[in-house]
């Protein structure tokens, strides 16, 4: 009786020094990793080629990367891209494979060049191969808008049917039409949040998603000014576009006093995606 006594105590005592030393012991504390970051490894300047898709078409350019610190950049960069009226409709005669955009003046190709600044995030939460980032940037946007037609009328109007008009004018090929150019000047930006992919830093590999957008204050004149105003057939001509011009023969006899049309756009705004492919050192 006394040694069952004396083994019951033992392991009592051994069952209640365990719970005392896990309660008082603490873990071990583990070092968080640093993040990898280009600037801290040396690449502090980069250069790219910007490939980009947007509801105008394809644009392409260069970009400029130069590190900061950790964790942000400057960027610099220029495109080339064409420039719509977000009501152009294109359509194609599958036939001739001919393609046209009713009401459309003329072509705009545009240069913005932009200054911005980019900044990563969630570094200590995201793998280094996978560094989200976003930028803003801003800058002058240079824009060279040409004739989509041979307005031989001189009326910012297209005759486009012989039928009707007693002849039809041709489209321009998009290297046509320079002749008759115009410039803007225009202020431009963009936003964008992206990834930059990979482990090694000396490869530039980006894609990225945003907003574009360019204003010019004068506006352009992307569709046709002026339209032959049917309701007025045979009444005496204005000329409220100011051109060389101030009616449309509508059939053998009959001629339509032109109206206004389409103002200049002066807003031209799109999302987009952005590949970008180069070398940082």
């Amino acid at each position: 009786m006394k040694n069952l006594i004396t083994y019951t105590l033992l392991f009592l005592l051994i069952g209640v020094s365990h719970p005392v030393i896990a309660q008082f012991g603490e873990p071990q504390v583990q070092k968080k990793e640093v993040p990898r970051n280009l600037f801290d490894e040396g690449y502090k300047t980069g250069f790219g080629i910007n490939l980009s898709l947007s509801d105008f078409g394809f644009g392409a350019g260069g970009q400029f990367r130069f590190g900061l610190n950790s964790y942000s950049e400057a960027l610099i960069s220029l495109k080339i891209l064409g420039l719509k009226d977000p009501t152009e409709q294109t359509f194609i005669d599958y036939y001739f494979g001919f393609k046209t955009v009713p009401e459309k003046y003329q072509r705009v190709v545009a240069f913005p060049l932009h200054i911005g600044l980019k900044k990563r995030f969630f570094a200590e939460d995201i793998s280094d191969n996978f560094r989200v980032f976003s930028s803003l940037s801003v800058g002058p946007t240079f824009a060279l808008s040409y004739a989509y037609f041979n307005d031989s009328s001189e009326n910012g109007f297209r005759e486009n049917d012989a039928a009707i008009y007693g002849y039809s004018e041709r489209i321009n090929d998009v290297f046509s039409g320079f002749d008759e150019s115009e410039t803007h000047w225009g202020l431009g930006g963009e936003f964008v949040i992206g990834v930059d992919f990979g482990e090694n830093f000396s490869n530039l590999s980006t894609i990225q998603f945003g907003y574009s957008m360019n204003y010019f204050a004068d506006g352009i004149q992307v569709l046709e000014p002026c339209q032959p105003d049917l309701s007025r057939i045979g009444m005496a001509p204005t000329n409220p576009c100011g051109l060389g011009s101030t009616q449309v023969q509508v059939g053998p006899d009959s001629f339509a006093p032109l109206e206004k049309a389409n103002d200049p756009r002066k807003y031209f705004g799109t999302a987009q995606i952005s590949f970008i492919f180069g070398w940082m050192w």
